[in-house]
């Protein structure tokens, strides 16, 4: 594929990148042949260069300068002759190299923006991108499987791990990350792109506008961020924000902060509306797709049908919505009722969202870590009687855990609390009745024994913070694994007589 047009824009533009985790490598990498100069910033002086860039190719780079830990205090200094900020999701909006840009009238982006003024109209054409609290991952995974069954060219992208910037071809300088670096798409005109996004990269978004757009659900997370639920939810709507007639906005008619925002907001605005796809689990009046006895029933497009999903691994309601999702996705971009049926049997569910582990002193164990919101703690305690002992508890982001009050007397025996949030749960669970055991652990390792102390055979052991993990961990990946590994140590304690 030859050098795109679409990149002569950025031709002559001296570029400001904060941030150096992999989305701004990705951008240094993509665009550093096409603009005039880049300036990169890390406020991490322990950074290591030789690992974000998968080796010392980045010192090949002429136009690339690199400032990190506390080499960029000028900030007036640095932005003087920048023309455009690209913005890591990680860096706060308040930040302030970002406030310094925002008042100078430098415009500030998201890798997501950058991105999309990058790909020809042909190819914008051609995507699908999934917002919501919880689920994000799920179905752009689920969406991509049944994408390549049919045997269409796919990539899945964007917040999941690959950023959209690292699937255009830029004839970019040639640094390798292997652990980014897919065989299973080709980047051409049929390239269908399955995007995952957060609210962090709809922060800095102005003319990102999918075909198909998603959004799934909108519960409370990142207060610490966003500081309000309406700041929060308006950015999750961003996402149908700039989509028109001939566009397909799909959405989750169950969820109440979804319906009345699209009714209230998007609908009245001046612009022509996208056509939009409703799917529901409780409504099944007014919907394109709804739910009964193990049956996805559909109208779109004129089309109308029915999809078995009785042998879907998925389990939960939270799953079935999930899983219309993707059906509504799909059958948006033709393909046909078997493929789905079989792509969704044949999906094998992600690690660290409700994952079993199996059966440790007869008490049965899952692996929830992804759990990062109250929200998706209430969700997956949904399916279980009062039977679980919960480990919960981390980096605290002003959440309200008010909600959890309810199912915590209804499905929990004791409940182990971790964390910086610690203090902050118990507070909010002590202001009202609570019907039982609450211990404070130091560590996930004590959780994970006091845990096997306390529950019953035939009762569960669950992790599911409801809370980030960056105050003990690097990730919620980091902190199942570490779940995981604790849990099979003690079943082999027990198949080796050592317990």
């Amino acid at each position: 594929m030859e050098k795109r047009g679409k990149t002569d824009f950025i031709k002559k533009y001296n570029l400001l990148v904060v941030g150096l985790g992999k989305t701004g490598v990705s951008v240094i990498k993509k665009v550093s042949n096409l603009c005039s100069s880049i300036i990169a910033v890390d406020d991490n002086p322990y950074l290591d260069l030789e690992l974000s860039f998968g080796g010392n190719q980045y010192k090949d780079i002429d136009n690339l300068t690199i400032m990190s830990g506390g080499d960029f205090k000028d900030v007036q200094k640095i932005l003087k002759k920048i023309d455009l900020v690209i913005i890591s999701p990680g860096v706060p909006c308040d930040a302030p190299l970002i406030k310094n840009a925002r008042e100078e009238g430098i415009p500030v982006w998201s890798e997501l923006e950058l991105a999309w003024r990058l790909l020809q109209e042909e190819e914008q054409k051609r995507t699908i991108a999934v917002t919501g609290t919880n689920g994000k991952t799920t179905v752009v995974t689920l969406i991509g499987d049944i994408l390549k069954n049919s045997g269409k060219n796919c990539v899945v992208c964007g917040n999941v791990g690959l950023p959209l910037i690292d699937t255009i071809n830029t004839n970019e300088v040639n640094i390798v990350n292997n652990d980014r670096t897919s065989s299973n798409y080709s980047i051409d005109r049929e390239l269908i792109r399955v995007i995952e996004v957060s609210s962090f990269q709809l922060e800095w978004v102005y003319e990102f506008k999918p075909h198909i757009s998603v959004i799934l659900n909108i519960t409370s997370d990142h207060m610490d961020r966003h500081r309000s639920f309406d700041n929060y939810a308006r950015l999750k709507l961003k996402l149908f924000e700039n989509q028109s007639a001939g566009d397909r906005a799909v959405f989750n008619a169950d969820d109440p902060n979804i319906e009345s925002r699209v009714s209230s907001g998007i609908s009245t605005r001046y612009k022509k509306l996208p056509e939009f796809i409703k799917y529901g689990l409780k409504t099944k009046t007014g919907v394109n797709l709804f739910y009964e006895d193990g049956t996805i029933f559909y109208r779109i497009d004129d089309k109308e049908g029915r999809i078995d999903i009785k042998n879907s691994p998925l389990k939960g309601n939270h799953n079935i919505s999930n899983i219309m999702a993707s059906i509504a996705s799909s059958l948006l971009m033709g393909v046909n009722e078997r493929n789905i049926e079989e792509a969704i049997e044949k999906f094998k569910p992600l690690n660290h969202r409700l994952e079993y582990l199996g059966c440790v002193k007869k008490i049965r164990c899952f692996n929830d870590s992804k759990s990062t919101n109250p929200d998706a703690t209430l969700v997956a305690l949904e399916d279980f009687g009062k039977e679980v002992t919960l480990i919960m508890g981390g980096k605290n982001k002003n959440m309200d855990f008010s909600e959890l009050i309810n199912i915590l007397n209804k499905k929990i025996k004791n409940l182990i609390l971790i964390g910086e949030a610690a203090p902050v749960i118990y507070e909010s669970i002590s202001k009202s009745g609570f019907n039982y055991k609450i211990f404070r652990c130091r560590t996930l390792e004590e959780a994970v024994s006091r845990g096997f102390e306390v529950a019953k055979p035939g009762e569960v052991l669950m992790l599911s913070p409801a809370c980030a993990s960056m105050d003990m961990f690097k990730d919620y990946k980091e902190r199942g694994d570490r779940f995981k590994s604790l849990v099979y140590m003690e079943k082999r304690k027990v198949s080796t007589g050592k317990n």
